[in-house]
C-alpha cells in the first residue's frame, strides 16, 4: 500500500523572481506579542479560503438569554453593550440529554463551499476565551481539549490542542488568562465536507467581570481547490497570538505578506478578499484600526474606527447560519471582506502590507487569510516529506527527507527555473544531502555542493535557505529551460533541532517555490506548503475517529473508525505510560480493501498500570507486511478522585463539575455539611465518558465547609469543597 503522508500539493500561480529568497518572510513590528504571526498555508490554486465559528457564552439576565442585548447592533454593527460586568455564561446548543450532550459548551455553524467538486487543502480548529486561573490550570490536558462533530446530533470526535498560546493579567485570585488553541482536522473535514459542524466543551470563565469581560468562541479555517473555478488565486494563511493594547499611546502590529503576483491588468473589487479572526472584539466601544497598504478598512457592518466589534460578516453582511444566532458574539470577531480596490494594491504587485491598530482599547487577533487573482502559471512543483521512523510523527533529532517533483505544464519553453525551499527554525539542513535525482537536460543522481556559484544548488545560511536551478543549461550562475511537460526531481534532508526540557516539537511547515519566465518574458511561479505535525499523522487507511473511554472495572475500551482501507491485514493497539515506549496490548483484524465505514473496538486490561494517564496509538499493517502508525491519545485512569474534578474552590455561589462516567445513567448529586445535613440533593443523567454539570443553588448556604456526593447504582463519589 503507497503511505499517506503529511503534504499539500502545490499548485499553480506567478511571482516576481526578485523575492525568491525572501518570499517566505514575515516582517513583524509588534508590542505586547505572544506568539509570531507564521505563515500557516501558502499556494496558487483555483479556489480559496474561508472561516466559520461562533461564540460559546452569551449574557443572561434573570435566568434568560438577553436576546436584545446580544442581537443590539446599529446598521454600522457597534453596539451599546458590552460584556464588561454582564453575567455571561455557557451557551450549549446540544442541550443536557441525548447523544452528544455533556459539553459545558456548544455551538454550530455551517461549513459552505462553491458549486461543484471542492478538495480540502487544509482545515484548522482554533477556539479561545478568557479563563481564570485559580478555576482553570491551563497546562492540565482535560482544559487543552475541543469536540467537534458533523451536523447537530450525534457522538463527537475530541481533539487535543496541539498549540495553546496564552496571556496572563491581573493579580492573585483575580489573575485570568486569555488564550487561543488550535488544531489541525483537515482528515475530519474532508471526509464531512459542507454542512452544519458543532463544536464545544471549551475552557471557559463565566460570570460577571470587568477588565475585558468573560468570553469564549471557535473558528474552523478552510482551504478549498476548486477546479471549475475561472481563475487562480495566490492563497495566504497566517496565524499567531498578538495583543493589540492601547497602554497610554497609539498600538501598532504589522505584518508584509509576499511573494504575491497581481495581475498586469486592472483589479476589481472582487479580486482579492480577506478573512480575519480577532479575540475581544467590542461592539460597544471604538478607536481601533486595520489599514491595508496604508488604507484604513471598512465597510457596512464593520466601522473604519471599530472594525472589530463582535460581528462574524462575510462581505459586509451578517452571518446567519449558525446557532446560536447572534449578530454581536461578545468576544469574538469574524469577517469576511473583498480588498481588491480601495487599497493600494496595484497592477504587478508583489507585496502587500497590513496594520493592526488601537488607540483605546485592546484586542487579539489570531488568524488571517488573504487570496488574491493571479495570472495561470505553467510552471508547477509538488511537495512531499519522509520521516526516518516511517510514523509520520516529528521527533527530535529524527531525519527528515524532502521530495521535490516539478513541471512544465504550459505549451512554450519555461525559462530561467528555480526552485527555493526556505526551511523552518525548528529543522537544520543537512549538508551534503542536496541532489538532483532526475531533471531534463541535467545528469542524474547528482550530487551538489552546498557552496556558492560552484553548482546548481546553494544554500543560504542566513535565511536557511536552499535555492537549485534546474532545466537545460542551468549552471551555478543562472536557472535553465524546461520545455513543455519536461520534469524535474529533487531531494534534501533535515534534522529535527532539539526542543530542550519542554520536549515540545511544534508542527514543520515549510514552502518551496518554483519561479520561471515564459518565452514572451511573463513570469511564474508555483508555491505551495508542506506540514509535518509534531503529534502523528494519517494512517495509510482513512482514519475517522481515535477514542478511548475507561469502564469502572479497569478496562479501557478503545474504539475507532476507518471510512476506507486498502490492504489493510490487522490493527496492532499498543499503549505507552510514559507517552515514548509502547507495547503491544493485542490485534484486531482489518478489512482488506473497502470503502465502507468500518467500526472497530479493542478492550485493554489495565490492572497492571501504575501511573494515572495512559497512551495509545494505532500500528496499521498491510497485506505485505508495512506499518504505518495513528496519532497518539492519552487518557487519565479513573480513582478515588481521578475524573471527578471540582471548581470553583472556594465556591461562591456555583459549582462546576467534570466527572468521567463508564455508562449512560442516572445519579443524584447531593451537597452535604459537616454535621451530616442533606443541603442541596439534584437528579443529573450521565453519559458514558466525560460529563460537566453545573450546580448553581449555592447561594444561600453559609461559609464554611462542605461534602459534594455523587452517588448511582455503581456507588458514591466524594469530595470535600469549600465556600468563601
Amino acid at each position: 500500500m503507497k503511505t499517506i503522508f503529511h503534504q499539500l500539493k502545490f499548485q499553480q500561480a506567478r511571482a516576481n523572481l526578485v523575492y525568491l529568497a525572501i518570499a517566505l518572510l514575515i516582517s513583524n513590528e509588534t508590542n505586547g506579542q505572544f506568539r509570531t504571526y507564521a505563515k500557516v498555508f501558502s499556494d496558487n490554486i483555483k479556489g480559496g479560503t474561508t472561516l466559520f465559528g461562533n461564540t460559546l457564552t452569551h449574557i443572561v439576565t434573570n435566568e434568560l438569554v438577553d436576546t436584545a442585548k446580544m442581537n443590539n447592533n446599529r446598521t454600522n454593527g457597534n453596539s451599546i453593550y458590552g460584556n464588561d460586568n454582564s453575567n455571561i455564561q455557557y451557551a450549549d446548543v446540544d442541550g443536557s440529554t441525548g447523544a452528544g450532550a455533556g459539553t459545558r459548551n456548544s455551538s454550530s455553524a455551517d461549513l459552505s463551499l462553491p458549486a461543484g467538486s471542492n478538495k480540502i487543502k487544509l482545515a484548522r480548529l482554533y477556539w479561545g476565551g478568557r479563563v481564570k486561573t485559580r478555576d482553570i490550570d491551563l497546562s492540565q490536558d482535560t482544559f487543552r481539549r475541543v469536540k467537534i462533530r458533523y451536523g447537530s446530533s450525534g457522538a463527537y470526535t475530541e481533539y487535543a490542542a496541539a498549540q495553546l498560546d496564552k496571556n496572563i493579567a491581573g493579580y492573585g485570585t483575580n489573575a485570568f488568562n486569555q488564550y487561543q488553541a488550535y488544531v489541525d482536522i483537515t482528515p475530519f473535514i474532508q471526509a464531512n465536507g459542507s454542512g452544519t459542524y458543532t463544536v464545544g466543551n471549551v475552557a471557559a470563565s463565566t460570570g460577571a467581570v470587568d477588565n475585558g469581560g468573560n468570553y469564549a468562541g471557535w473558528c474552523i479555517v478552510v482551504v478549498y481547490e476548486n477546479l471549475t473555478a475561472s481563475t487562480y488565486n495566490s492563497v495566504r494563511v497566517y496565524d499567531g497570538f498578538q495583543q493589540v493594547y492601547n497602554g497610554g499611546s497609539v498600538q501598532v502590529s504589522s505584518v508584509t505578506l509576499t511573494g504575491l503576483n497581481v495581475p498586469s491588468g486592472p483589479i476589481s473589487l472582487m479580486d482579492a478578499k480577506m478573512g480575519v479572526m480577532v479575540w475581544e472584539g467590542d461592539a460597544k466601544y471604538n478607536l481601533d484600526y486595520f489599514k491595508i497598504n496604508g488604507s484604513s478598512f471598512y465597510n457596512e457592518l464593520n466601522p473604519v474606527d471599530n472594525p472589530w466589534n463582535g460581528t462574524i460578516t462575510d462581505t459586509g453582511k451578517h452571518v446567519s447560519n449558525k446557532n446560536p444566532d447572534y449578530t454581536n458574539q461578545m468576544g469574538i470577531d469574524l469577517d469576511q471582506f473583498y480588498v481588491g480596490s480601495s487599497y493600494g494594491i496595484q497592477p504587478g504587485d508583489t507585496t502587500v502590507s497590513l496594520e493592526f491598530g488601537t488607540k483605546s482599547d485592546q484586542y487579539f487577533p489570531g488568524l488571517f487569510t488573504f487570496q488574491i487573482k493571479t495570472n495561470e502559471p505553467t510552471a508547477v512543483i509538488d511537495k512531499y516529506v519522509k520521516d526516518a521512523n516511517s510514523n509520520q510523527i516529528a521527533e527530535a533529532n529524527e531525519v527528515l527527507t524532502y521530495t521535490l517533483k516539478g513541471k512544465n505544464t504550459g505549451k512554450g519553453n519555461a525559462s530561467f527555473c528555480v526552485v527555493t525551499d526556505t526551511l523552518p527554525k525548528s529543522v537544520t539542513y543537512v549538508p551534503g544531502t542536496a541532489k538532483i535525482v532526475s531533471c531534463a537536460g541535467l545528469e542524474s543522481n547528482m550530487i551538489l555542493t552546498d557552496s556558492d556559484n560552484d553548482d546548481q544548488v546553494d544554500f543560504i545560511s542566513p535565511g536557511n535557505v536552499l535555492a537549485f536551478r534546474v532545466g537545460h543549461g542551468a549552471n551555478a550562475l543562472q536557472g535553465g529551460i524546461l520545455a513543455s511537460l519536461e520534469a524535474f526531481e529533487i531531494e534534501f534532508k533535515v534534522t529535527v533541532n532539539n526542543p530542550g526540557t519542554n520536549g515540545y516539537v511544534p508542527p514543520i511547515i515549510n514552502v518551496a517555490r518554483i519561479t520561471a519566465f515564459s518565452d514572451a518574458g511573463v513570469k511564474s511561479t508555483d508555491d505551495g506548503t508542506a506540514i509535518l505535525e509534531p503529534m502523528g499523522g494519517p494512517l495509510p487507511v482513512t482514519l475517522k475517529t481515535f477514542s478511548a473511554n475507561h469502564s469502572a472495572m479497569n478496562v479501557v475500551k478503545l474504539n475507532w473508525t476507518t471510512t476506507m482501507e486498502i490492504n489493510c491485514r490487522s490493527y496492532t493497539i499498543e499503549r505507552s505510560e510514559d507517552g515514548k515506549v509502547f507495547i503491544n496490548e493485542g490485534t484486531v483484524a482489518g478489512n482488506g480493501n473497502t470503502n465502507i465505514e468500518k467500526n472497530y473496538f479493542f478492550n485493554d486490561d489495565i490492572n497492571a498500570v501504575k501511573n494515572n494517564t495512559v497512551y495509545y496509538r494505532l500500528k496499521q499493517i498491510d497485506l505485505d507486511g508495512r506499518n504505518s502508525y495513528s496519532k497518539i491519545i492519552s487518557i487519565r485512569l479513573k480513582t478515588a478522585t481521578n475524573g471527578f474534578t471540582v471548581s470553583p474552590n472556594p465556591f461562591s455561589s456555583y459549582i462546576n463539575i467534570n466527572i468521567d462516567w463508564s455508562k449512560n445513567e442516572t445519579a443524584n448529586i447531593k451537597v452535604i455539611s459537616m454535621s451530616g445535613k442533606e443541603l442541596v440533593s439534584k437528579k443529573i443523567h450521565l453519559i458514558k465518558g466525560t460529563n460537566y454539570v453545573a450546580i448553581n443553588e449555592l447561594s444561600p448556604l453559609p461559609s464554611g465547609m462542605y461534602i459534594l456526593q455523587v452517588n448511582s447504582n455503581e456507588g458514591s463519589i466524594i469530595k470535600q469543597v469549600s465556600k468563601q
